[in-house]
């Protein structure tokens, strides 16, 4: 009998790790999602920035001689 209750409480302590490791990742999850619309915000800029770059380079080269 006592070794049925060890059983049990050692699946019970591999559950609470279990759980506690799901905790961590959804948190960690969590603060990647927090972050991620200033990136995208930063690389939109970079993009526009680049193409405006690309379009005045266009423009001096075949536009204005």
């Amino acid at each position: 009998m006592a070794s049925h209750l060890d059983h049990e409480r050692l699946n019970i302590e591999e559950q609470i790790i279990r759980i506690e490791k799901m905790i961590i990742e959804i948190q960690s999850t969590r603060l990647t999602i927090r972050d991620e619309p200033r990136k995208m915000f930063i690389q939109a800029t970079l993009a526009a920035a680049a193409l405006l770059g690309a379009g005045a380079a266009f423009a001096k080269l075949f536009l204005l001689g």
